[in-house]
């Protein structure tokens, strides 16, 4: 578990820092407009996203691991198939988004290729992830950015910035999923017939398809409100502290993907101790990493202050420090969700999350309109995660206080 754990934080390091350098150069060499469509696009294909990661990601958790080999595989055969639908729905609607912000015809076939290949790559990394082969995915990944920073480079020299970048990225996703292979058990002969199979699965994930959306609507809800109610210059620096914070944001993320489908086996095993080990491991991943990140943070401010914002962007210490406290809050949410997740209690998390899309805008209204600075927002979403964490932490407990209740009896009913 501890070098799948270490793998696992190395993956999700690989991402951020290629993520990170990404946006950096795409504000040192493209115009802001130019980033603004950048900007827009993957936007879009966070929602896309996230909509896989409810409806086929979760249900790779909890279907796959613990089963023997013939269920797993027709379980994934079934997975894909579904995969494909999404992925068809979804590419009509990357078109759309490129309408909207007047692509030419370069960038739209950039978006659609981006968007396709996406959907592959994800779906690829996190069934690797599933079956417990994390240092295939980090060879995945790292070719697939290795991939995407030289064609992305190649193809700025004759298309707008925005469009070689996307294009270069589906062209490494491409390059990677034909390389680093993995049986997937495709078989679209049976489409129907795993489409109509997928109805039992739906019962769970249009929850976690509610709370998905519900999660976008939290974290991107501050974005409108900041340019609306201040202006862009407010927002501008406001993002330009989670940038610094962006690594520290994924840890939880990378402990719950590795942690998710280990607890579903544990909890079918009736191992109640091994969860409560996890739980417990991930909490003190979570908090040592900012703290760690925090120390290295504080002693390195005066050359991030002086190399990053160069000046421009004012007094940034207080928006930092707002964002710590966030990732630190939101890491520990993440957490203590991960074993509702495990134990398919989406129903639960989706209500929980509509009280958050509601609470999150309307309290980051009321800071802005009681004249806050915009870094109040902040600490805002900060405080309804804290909520979140101490409702599913009290969920978490009751459910492991139930040692007679297993993981089938602890699910929502339909």
């Amino acid at each position: 578990m501890k070098r799948t754990m270490l793998i696992s934080l190395v993956d999700q390091a690989l991402n951020s820092a290629f993520s990170l350098l990404l946006n950096l150069a795409f504000i040192a060499f493209a115009t802001p407009a130019e980033f603004g469509r950048f900007a827009f696009v993957l936007a879009g294909s966070f929602f896309a996203a996230s909509a896989q990661n409810a409806l086929i990601v979760m249900p790779l958790n909890y279907l796959l691991p613990g089963r023997p080999s013939a269920e797993a595989a027709a379980e994934l055969s079934m997975l894909t198939s579904a995969n494909l639908a999404l992925t068809l729905l979804v590419l009509p609607v990357s078109l759309g988004l490129g309408a909207v912000i007047g692509a030419d015809t370069a960038l739209s076939l950039a978006i659609l290729a981006y968007f396709l290949t996406l959907m592959a790559r994800e779906y690829l990394r996190n069934v690797l992830v599933v079956q417990g082969r994390m240092a295939r995915t980090l060879v995945y990944d790292a070719a697939a950015l290795a991939a995407a920073a030289v064609f992305a480079t190649v193809f700025w020299q004759g298309l707008a910035p925005e469009a070689a970048v996307l294009a270069g990225l589906a062209a490494g996703n491409a390059l990677a999923f034909l390389v680093c292979r993995v049986d997937l058990n495709a078989d679209l002969r049976r489409l129907p017939a795993h489409l109509s199979a997928y109805r039992q699965v739906w019962r769970d994930t249009r929850w976690a398809l509610q709370g998905a959306l519900q999660n976008e609507v939290v974290m991107r809800s501050y974005v409108f409100l900041v340019e609306r109610m201040r202006d862009a210059a407010a927002l501008g620096r406001l993002n330009a502290g989670r940038v610094v914070l962006s690594p520290l944001l994924l840890v939880g993320a990378a402990w719950c993907r590795v942690a998710r489908p280990r607890m579903v086996e544990d909890l079918r095993a009736g191992r109640s101790a091994a969860v409560v080990g996890l739980l417990r491991s991930g909490a003190a991943i979570v908090a040592g990493a900012a703290l760690l990140y925090g120390l290295c943070l504080a002693l390195a401010w005066p050359y991030v202050e002086t190399y990053a914002f160069r000046g421009r962007y004012g007094d940034m210490a207080g928006i930092v420090f707002c964002w710590w406290l966030y990732a630190l809050v939101a890491g520990l949410t993440s957490v203590m969700a991960t074993l509702m997740e495990a134990r398919r209690q989406f129903r639960a998390l989706a209500v929980v999350g509509l009280a958050g899309a509601v609470l999150v805008p309307v309290s980051l209204f009321a800071l802005l309109f009681a004249g806050f600075d915009a870094s109040a927002v902040v600490l805002g979403l900060a405080g309804v995660s804290l909520l979140e964490c101490a409702i599913f932490a009290t969920l978490t407990l009751r459910d492991l206080m139930a040692p007679a209740a297993g993981p089938d009896r602890q699910a929502d009913a339909p």
